[in-house]
C-alpha cells in the first residue's frame, strides 16, 4: 500500500492573510486564557443560578476542567507550526486509512497527541486535511470527499475512517448525509461537534458564525436528511465543554453515543479516555 498524499490546503493569499489574523487572535486568546477562563466560569455561574437552592455544581470542579483546559490549549498553540508537518502515523498500515478534521480556526496539528496513541494502536495511515474555516461547510464537506477518493486511490483502501473535532464533524457528517459518502466512510467519529448548533458560533466570523447556530438552516437540513444506514456514526461529548456544552447541541438521533463529564472542548482531543474509546471503534 503506497504512502498517502499529505493533504495541504491550497488557500488564495487573502485566505492565507485570514488564516494568519485568526491564528494570532485565537493564540492570544489561549495563550492570555480568555479561552478557557472566560466561557468555563461564565458555565460555573450559569450552573449555580439554574440550581436555585438545590444541590449546586462546586465551582471549584468546573475551574479545574478550565485549568486543564488551558494546558491543552497551550500546548495545541506551541503546536500550531506543526500543522505544515505530517501527522504521527502518517505511514501506518492498519485496517484503513484514517482522515482527522480539525476545528474552526484550526489546523491539523491538534490531532497529534490522538494520532500518537492511534499509530502506537497499529492504527492508520492518518491523513490530517486542511480546509478554509471561514467558508461553507458544504464546500469543505465536497473537498474532503476528494481527499477521501485520492486516499482511496492511493492506497487502494475500500473505505476509510473519520474523525472531526468541533466543526471538522459537522464537515464529515455533511459528506457522510448529504455527498453520498456513506459506506465509503466506514466510521464517523466525533468529538465535541456542534450537531445541533451552538450560541457561541454567533461571536465567530465567516459562513459558520450562521451555519453553526443553533437552528440555522444548515443544521435542519442536516437534522431533516437519513441517516447514515453503512457509516457507523459515533458521536463524543463533554458536559464539561464550554463551547459545545450539553445535549441540545451535541447529539445526533441514532448515533452511538459517549458522553464524558470532565473535559473540555480541547481535551475531548488529548484525554486518553477518548483515544481508547475512538482505537476500540477503527479497532473493529
Amino acid at each position: 500500500m503506497s504512502a498517502p498524499p499529505l493533504a495541504r490546503a491550497r488557500l488564495s493569499p487573502r485566505q492565507l492573510a485570514w488564516r494568519g489574523a485568526l491564528a494570532t487572535v485565537t493564540g492570544a486568546a489561549m495563550v492570555t486564557g480568555i479561552y478557557p477562563l472566560v466561557p468555563h466560569l461564565l458555565m460555573a455561574a450559569a450552573r449555580r443560578r439554574k440550581a436555585k437552592g438545590r444541590e449546586r455544581t462546586a465551582p471549584a470542579g468546573q475551574l479545574g476542567v478550565a485549568l486543564r483546559e488551558w494546558r491543552a490549549a497551550l500546548a495545541m498553540t506551541a503546536r500550531r507550526p506543526l500543522g505544515f508537518c505530517p501527522l504521527p502515523g502518517h505511514q501506518g498500515r492498519g485496517p484503513r486509512p484514517i482522515i482527522v478534521v480539525h476545528g474552526y480556526a484550526m489546523n491539523r496539528a491538534n490531532f497529534r497527541p490522538l494520532a500518537r496513541r492511534l499509530a502506537a494502536a497499529g492504527l492508520g495511515p492518518i491523513i490530517g486535511f486542511e480546509y478554509w474555516t471561514l467558508g461553507k461547510t458544504g464546500s469543505a464537506a465536497r473537498k474532503l470527499g476528494e481527499l477521501i477518493d485520492e486516499v482511496r486511490a492511493v492506497t487502494g483502501a475500500a473505505q476509510v475512517d473519520v474523525i472531526g473535532h468541533s466543526m471538522g464533524g459537522m464537515v464529515g457528517r455533511y459528506h457522510v448525509t448529504l455527498l453520498g459518502g456513506d459506506g465509503v466512510v466506514a466510521n464517523l467519529i466525533t468529538l465535541g461537534s456542534p450537531h445541533r448548533g451552538t450560541d457561541v458560533s454567533a461571536i465567530g466570523v465567516g459562513r459558520p458564525a450562521k451555519e453553526l447556530l443553533l437552528g440555522s438552516t444548515l443544521v435542519q437540513r442536516l437534522d431533516a436528511a437519513p441517516p447514515p444506514t453503512r457509516t457507523r456514526l459515533t458521536v463524543m461529548w463533554s458536559r464539561s465543554d464550554a463551547l459545545v456544552p450539553g445535549p441540545r447541541q451535541a447529539r445526533v438521533t441514532g448515533a452511538d453515543e459517549l458522553l464524558f463529564d470532565d473535559l473540555g472542548h480541547l481535551g475531548l482531543l488529548t484525554d486518553p479516555r477518548v483515544a481508547a474509546a475512538v482505537i476500540e471503534r477503527l479497532a473493529r
